[in-house]
């Protein structure tokens, strides 16, 4: 079975990208249930979990997309080779 989070970590891209990209699986990880409890749930519902469940995936992949803009500004103008 393939596994999109190993391929991502195997992968030979910069640390920073890599990062990015697990922030971004991160993010849509979070959405997702609150976006299928909109499409599929209740007209009058409240998902309140889902609510705090999606904002806080979202503040800490907005974190690592951070982190990984740095890494990659890192390496790609600072580090030695």
């Amino acid at each position: 079975m393939w596994n999109p989070i190993r391929a991502v970590l195997r992968s030979k891209s910069l640390r920073g990208i890599k990062i990015i990209a697990l922030s971004l699986m991160l993010v849509l990880v979070c959405a997702a249930p609150i976006m299928l409890y909109s499409a599929f749930g209740p007209a009058d519902g409240n998902p309140v979990l889902l609510s705090w469940l999606f904002a806080i995936g979202a503040m800490l992949a907005h974190v690592g997309f951070f982190v990984g803009i740095l890494l990659v500004i890192w390496d790609v103008y600072f580090a030695k080779k």
